[in-house]
């Protein structure tokens, strides 16, 4: 009840019905959960009670209006603290509440500020404490301190100024300023306070720390999507923001990113299913400091195989190329190998999903003293491959087997090469890489943590269509057309129709273009729409006669519309533009079968199949062109030939089922149609009545009536 009068909060909030919204959350009066909030709603209502009196006696306000939206933004405050504190009624919540509220700002000043005071003088040789009872000591403040502001109610102006000063100030220490703005960012993102987002844009605009910078961008970004135009300060800030041409450029970068980390289950499967198996098998290589060397192997090899060391090289280094490929583009190459270390006690500290790595975190401290002397976690912190927190899952499960490890394996891991060549300080510091770095952090937690049900998802969960962040209305304009069209090609090239669809609408251009019509009759063919997509094409291909990309979706949605003069119109374009693509030659003679010009077809299928005689599909085409020219007992030859194959497909034997049928053989007939049926899995002789009707046209001119085509549907049923 209280869940539901609180969206309704939010829907009247959003329509600016300040009377509705007041309506929907005045029934939270009688629940104790929100006395905290009881005073603040009874003040609202008695001053927009007071309103409507004096508009009904008459009197004139010219600060009605002002007023009225200062009312609606006070209300949606608390709309916002009620949320908050009805999820945090849930039973399953982890953390105390009291002691994640209880830090003053006078505490969290002093703690951050003594404890680097304190370090420093460590190592100085002055301090008075162990190094690791200060950082357990700290951290533990700092778990206290992630909880109060990623569960913070909505802030005041002083808070604002508070944190800022606090994030941008010399004397806090980055790391702990980078962890701060992650837990005001989880808040910020799962209840939008203005505050809260007006201080992640400057603290992006103004930080100095590059970690800092891009957890703070990242968090600006993903709160943008959560906001209405009850606050004007979001339209000033996205206008500072996206004036800034490099700002514009790094959000484009991001949201790109954000795609390839939800892609990181498909390139999981893709490296599990192709690549591992291939490094599985080549086993007679060791992976060294110096590359990839062999072992040393049976003697009788090179007498029996002399090429398989060869073969099995080049194999491996295909492997290791792809998977280097992968990376470099930004997949998510270690997510899979890493999900299943998220297990371990040391996450189920919130905060510990979104700790920089550092080697003296007190949940690697037994890691580190098994290591002493040893530099691999420093080696790990600068240039280790993969995000924080897989760094710090690498870091625990080592401990599990250190003692365990051969003295060449610790001597690889003090010489930073048990990951093979590692990424450059350089190359680990750009601010690509620690973007990149971050949202995976950010999307292990949302996959993974089991408290990732208290915080909204700006990955929009397996569809990924809230992920787009320009496709909300309040990035309308933010984007020029030449970047629109950047990311409406990545997205098509990952198949995201649904985001690609959403970019276009909330990014319109002021003037038509190729490039934009492009892309708009890719995402009418991807949701079916044949006619739409046609016409969006027809307008490419008339600005752009020699485009083969717009012309081969011209012609597939053609094909698939049954408009097979156009069909047949690209593709010999196509054909006299690549006079060499087998492709070509191959669509061409099929639109040509379709369009009723089978002995046009014939020669051009006939030449495909002397240049390519071991091609299936041209097979195909060339049987089903003999059926269609009546030369049955030739068609007869060529689908033998495909039925016999290893690769053979259910629809070769229905194929077969029509010339033996056309040939008046009609055991034969009735025995491929029953292997068609046989084949397609789960089907009924109803599917095999809908494929003659399909090709009625085919199976009239080679006359079977319609009465003969349910017959033989019968016939098949009943043997």
């Amino acid at each position: 009840m209280d869940k539901k009068a609180i969206y309704n909060s939010k829907k009247q909030l959003i329509n600016k019905n300040l009377g509705g919204a007041l309506e929907a959350i005045g029934t939270l009066l009688s629940h104790q959960a929100y006395a905290s909030l009881h005073e603040r709603i009874t003040d609202i209502q008695e001053d927009y009670h007071r309103m409507l009196n004096y508009m009904r006696q008459g009197y004139p306000d010219p600060s009605r209006n002002h007023l009225y939206l200062s009312l609606l933004r006070k209300l949606d405050r608390i709309t916002n603290d009620a949320a908050l504190i009805q999820r945090m009624q849930r039973p399953l919540q982890k953390y105390d509440v009291a002691a994640a509220q209880s830090l003053s700002r006078s505490a969290i000043t002093h703690k951050l500020e003594d404890d680097v005071s304190e370090l420093a003088l460590i190592g100085l040789g002055m301090g008075t404490r162990e190094s690791d009872e200060i950082h357990a000591s700290h951290h533990q403040f700092m778990a206290t301190l992630f909880e109060q502001l990623s569960h913070a109610s909505q802030w005041h102006h002083d808070d604002q100024e508070f944190y800022e000063n606090l994030l941008l100030s010399p004397t806090t220490d980055n790391a702990d300023c980078a962890l701060m703005v992650s837990a005001i960012s989880l808040s910020s993102i799962t209840y939008f306070d203005i505050r809260k987002y007006i201080t992640l844009a400057h603290v992006y605009q103004q930080a100095t720390d590059e970690r800092v910078k891009q957890r703070a961008l990242v968090g600006w970004a993903l709160t943008t999507t959560r906001t209405h135009d009850l606050y004007p300060e979001v339209s000033e800030t996205m206008e500072q923001m996206m004036g800034n041409e490099d700002t514009a450029k790094q959000l484009l970068e991001l949201q790109m990113q954000m795609f390839f980390c939800m892609s990181a289950e498909r390139d999981t499967d893709e490296i599990t299913r192709e690549i591992m198996p291939n490094l599985m098998k080549n086993k007679g290589f060791d992976i060294t400091r110096h590359g990839i060397v062999e072992k040393e192997d049976d003697p009788m090899q090179d007498i029996l195989d002399p090429d398989a060391a060869e073969h099995s090289m080049e194999e491996l280094e295909r492997s290791f190329q792809r998977m280097t490929e992968m990376q470099r583009s930004g997949s998510d190459i270690y997510f899979g190998g890493f999900r299943q270390m998220k297990r371990f006690p040391f996450f189920y500290t919130l905060c510990n999903w979104f700790c920089p790595f550092y080697p003296e975190h007190p949940g690697i401290v037994q890691t580190r003293k098994k290591l002493a002397g040893n530099r691999f976690l420093d080696t790990l912190m600068t240039n280790g491959p993969f995000c924080d927190s897989d760094k710090y899952s690498f870091a625990i499960a080592l401990n599990s087997v250190i003692d365990k490890l051969p003295e060449g394996m610790k001597t690889a891991l003090n010489d930073g090469v048990a990951f093979g060549p590692m990424a450059s300080d350089e190359d680990m510091s750009t601010r690509d890489n620690i973007r990149l770095m971050y949202l995976q952090d950010l999307y292990r937690f949302f996959r993974l943590c089991d408290r990732r049900n208290e915080f909204y998802n700006p990955f929009g969960g397996e569809n990924g269509q809230n992920a787009l962040f320009f496709g909300y209305a309040i990035y309308d304009g933010a984007l020029n057309d030449q970047d629109v069209m950047t990311l409406g090609h990545f997205l098509l090239k990952r198949n995201e129709m649904d985001s690609l669809e959403r970019l276009l609408a909330c990014c319109p251009s002021p003037y038509p273009s190729p490039k934009r019509e492009f892309l708009l009759g890719c995402c009418a063919l991807g949701h079916e729409e044949y006619a739409r997509a046609i016409s969006h094409f027809k307008t490419v291909v008339e600005n752009m006669p020699d485009n083969k990309r717009a012309l081969g979706a011209a012609a597939r949605a053609a094909m698939l519309a049954e408009d097979y003069d156009l069909a047949e119109q690209c593709y010999r374009r196509l054909s006299e533009l690549s006079p060499e693509s087998k492709s070509s030659q191959l669509s061409l003679s099929i639109a040509l079968i379709k369009n009723g010009k089978a002995a046009e077809a014939t020669p051009l299928l006939y030449k495909l199949s002397y240049e390519a005689p071991e091609d299936d599909n041209v097979r195909r085409a060339l049987a089903w062109d003999l059926l269609a020219c009546q030369k049955t007992e030739q068609a007869i030859k060529e689908y033998e030939r495909l039925t016999n194959s290893e690769h053979a497909k259910a629809e070769d034997h229905l194929n077969m089922g029509y010339c033996q049928w056309v040939s008046g053989h009609l055991d034969a007939a009735l025995t491929s149609f029953k292997s068609f049926l046989q084949q397609k899995e789960g089907s009924t002789p109803s599917l095999l009545k809908e494929e003659f009707e399909k090709d009625s046209d085919i199976l009239q001119a080679n006359g079977i009536t319609p009465f003969e085509m349910n017959m033989m549907t019968d016939m098949t049923t009943l043997h």
